[in-house]
């Protein structure tokens, strides 16, 4: 599994724009097989093992110290949201500052989430630092995805200013061979940031043209959303429309053992 850690700099309380490192990091990134993603001021990165990830160390540290006392800015701060939550180094001196960050990012990577699996705490804590705060958007496309264990129905699409969203609804399948009762938390909610809710939907009613939500207020926070209630609008054909409407059932009817939200899935035929 890929492993990785999400990085960001913070100078007097306010997230730097990482758009000034990117052209350093980002040739020594592809050299040494990582994947760099740039998710509002926070940069992840992601390589099949650790050791790649260790040689972008001192790039990233002199876009830290570039914000110290050196630079004259104020109070910089390298942050790190890894597999153990968040950390943060202070400024340093120069000739330890490549090394600590050097350790620290062998210490903290841990795995990243991927399709159809469900989210680390990696990927957790990454997604509550970068979380828009937007609501409803317009599905072009649903994908019903059942992998080692974990049925996901994906719902994609965009956002009024074209901007990709998405909504995953997951949940663990109990009858499959690889399925451990601590790693269910129930059903899961994600947003195209990734960041997840478990067990915070209240309501959902699929009605013609279109899904609506009801969340809870921890889920609503969660998931970054304005409102607990969250309409997405379905721009798909007959044959993706009962696609959605049977993969939900299914996720429903898995994760049932947590919670009862009330469901509405109408009649086959009132989304022709």
């Amino acid at each position: 599994m890929p492993v990785g850690i999400a990085v960001s700099v913070v100078v007097n309380g306010e997230r730097v724009d990482p758009a000034d490192v990117l052209g350093a990091v980002t040739p020594l990134a592809r050299e040494n097989g990582v994947a760099v993603t740039q998710f509002g001021p926070l940069l992840l990165l992601a390589a099949d093992e650790v050791g790649p990830l260790v040689a972008l160390a001192e790039p990233l540290t002199v876009w830290w110290q570039g914000y110290g006392p050196t630079g004259g800015s104020g109070t910089a701060v390298l942050r790190f949201a890894g597999q153990y939550g968040v950390s943060e180094l202070t400024y340093c001196r120069p000739d330890l500052a490549v090394e600590i960050v050097r350790a620290t990012l062998l210490a903290e990577s841990g795995p990243v989430h991927g399709p159809g699996k469900r989210p680390t705490a990696l990927r957790r804590v990454a997604a509550q630092l970068v979380r828009p705060f937007r609501n409803g958007f317009t599905a072009t496309e649903v994908q019903v995805i059942e992998e080692q264990g974990v049925l996901t129905v994906l719902l994609a699409g965009r956002d009024g200013d074209d901007t990709p969203r998405s909504l995953e609804f997951q949940a663990c399948d109990p009858s499959h061979e690889q399925y451990d009762p601590d790693d269910d938390e129930g059903l899961c909610l994600l947003t195209e940031e990734h960041a997840p809710s478990f067990n915070g939907l209240l309501a959902l009613r699929l009605a013609r043209g279109s899904l609506r939500v009801r969340l809870t207020e921890r889920a609503t926070e969660e998931l970054g959303l304005r409102s607990p209630a969250l309409t997405v609008r379905l721009r798909l054909d007959r044959a993706e429309l009962a696609a959605l409407r049977a993969g939900l059932d299914r996720v429903f009817t898995l994760s049932t053992a947590h919670a009862t939200p009330t469901i509405d899935l109408g009649a086959p035929n009132a989304h022709r």
